[in-house]
């Protein structure tokens, strides 16, 4: 996959992974080192997916 397409793939999976489906499984209550559940998760998504891209985009070269 070049580099651009990996980027653009993962933009689509980060659309994907907020929307409503996905976030409604974190939807529960608890907490995480006194962080409800919900924040903590979409939260670590984020920060998987900033990641990704950094990897991707550097490996591309972009």
């Amino acid at each position: 996959m070049g580099g651009e397409a990996a980027v653009k793939a993962s933009i689509l999976l980060f659309l994907a992974v907020f929307s409503w489906p996905f976030l409604g499984v974190l939807d529960l209550p608890g907490t995480f080192l006194g962080v409800p559940l919900f924040l903590a998760g979409v939260f670590l998504f984020w920060a998987v997916l900033v990641y990704a891209l950094f990897a991707v985009s550097r490996r591309a070269g972009l």
